[in-house]
């Protein structure tokens, strides 16, 4: 998506979030607001609001020297996600339909956020997604190009989230997939440390980061190595707002979007609710750089 006034105003609302969550010394706030104030007043528009959140996270390492002031929150909602995936490991396996059951539970996985207006009942969350009926559904057509794909590229998305993720791996059972995580921490997005932990590299052939730390997925910054893969398989699965809005534009992959829609913006640019859930093929769907 590119840059919107509106996408300043959430970012602004996420640093405050940082600081009322006691995640920052309270010493370094004062200059951190000060920066990315001075920041958004000079800011390029016409890039992508995840490269603009990608210099916001370079200001706050930069005042506070804090890598990753949201590691406390990432490893407390990995540990959580092992419990719930647990809870409904047994019963997906068990079900008619395993691997729509597994894709739905790592979708429901995507509300897990610490951004400005996170507010989710993993549970609650977690049986509508079961239930639910998505306003774009490419799942049928996702699960068969699953089946014929020789190679797979499964884009991670947030800490939490990625331990659903595992489970749906684990079900699609294919030999050739490569997951692919943040090269560094920022916001609270999964890096090789998060997917080592909840055990990712176990159900997948090799697990690789895309050489960024942009909170989506900028291909233009990608590592070589990366781009190699995104260049060269059969299928990419991207999971998550951000990745969807780094890669919104392409339309000559065979890519399906798995996430839950958490910006009006984005929900009124591909005519959905604001918290749908949606599977979407950028082959069958095409819509223009939002």
């Amino acid at each position: 998506m590119i840059l919107n006034p509106d996408c300043i105003v959430c970012s602004i609302n996420g640093t405050l979030n940082l600081f009322k969550k006691g995640l920052l010394d309270s010493k370094y706030q004062e200059e951190i607001l000060r920066r990315i104030l001075e920041y958004y007043s000079k800011v390029d528009y016409n890039q992508l609001t995840i490269s603009a959140g990608k210099q916001v996270k370079k200001i706050i390492q930069e005042v506070s020297g804090v890598s990753d002031p949201f590691k406390p929150l990432k490893d407390k909602y990995n540990k959580k996600a092992i419990e719930y995936c647990e809870k409904y490991e047994t019963s997906i396996k068990n079900d008619a339909n395993p691997l729509n059951k597994s894709m739905r539970l790592a979708i429901a996985g995507n509300i897990i956020d610490f951004g400005p207006t996170h507010d989710f009942d993993v549970d609650k969350k977690i049986e509508e997604v079961f239930k639910a009926t998505f306003p774009i559904d490419d799942s049928v057509e996702l699960l068969k190009e699953i089946k014929k794909a020789k190679s797979i590229l499964y884009l991670g998305d947030n800490t939490g989230e990625i331990v659903f993720d595992k489970l749906f791996l684990e079900i699609i059972n294919h030999q050739n997939v490569t997951f692919a995580v943040r090269h560094s921490p920022v916001l609270n997005d999964a890096t090789m440390e998060d997917a080592l932990f909840v055990g990712i590299d176990n159900v997948v052939s090799k697990v690789i980061t895309n050489g960024d730390n942009a909170p989506g997925t900028l291909l233009n910054c990608v590592s070589d190595e990366f781009l190699d893969y995104f260049n060269s398989v059969d299928l990419i699965i991207s999971k998550g707002q951000g990745n969807f809005e780094g890669l919104s534009h392409i339309t000559n992959k065979n890519i399906f979007f798995l996430l839950t829609v958490k910006c009006k913006l984005i929900a009124d640019e591909i005519g959905v609710e604001y918290g749908d859930c949606i599977v979407k093929s950028a082959l069958k769907h095409k819509v223009k750089n939002i």
